[in-house]
């Protein structure tokens, strides 16, 4: 169980810091550019919220998610296809269909260790 709980809180510190580094990139922008990106803006910040506060995850989807450097960014752009859809039915299929992991970078030492296998 306590490896359970440590791979959540990896999760939610790197969810975390990809909205980190998502809001610095954001304010880099001129007003006008911001202003443009409040929908995506407003997308962003209810994906982290539900991500961390919300969902309940089984392990087998916070190590998928894990494999990641982004998995913000994974669930925000799935999310922003159809904005009506239920946050759990977004992150349960793209766990369940491993389907982005094909766009999405891996975190280097993921894709290092599966090229050597």
């Amino acid at each position: 169980m306590d490896r359970m709980i440590d791979k959540q809180e990896k999760l939610m510190r790197r969810i975390e810091r990809n909205f980190a580094d998502y809001k610095a990139s954001v304010l880099k922008l001129d007003k006008q550019s911001i202003f443009d990106k409040a929908a995506e803006i407003a997308a962003v910040k209810r994906v982290v919220h539900y991500m961390t506060n919300i969902h309940g995850y089984y392990e087998r989807d916070i190590d998928y998610l894990l494999k990641f450097q982004n998995p913000l960014k994974l669930i925000v752009d799935r999310y922003q296809v159809n904005t009506r859809a239920y946050l759990h039915d977004v992150v349960a299929r793209v766990c369940d269909t491993h389907d982005m992991s094909g766009e999405y970078p891996f975190r280097p030492a993921i894709r290092a260790k599966e090229l050597v296998r």
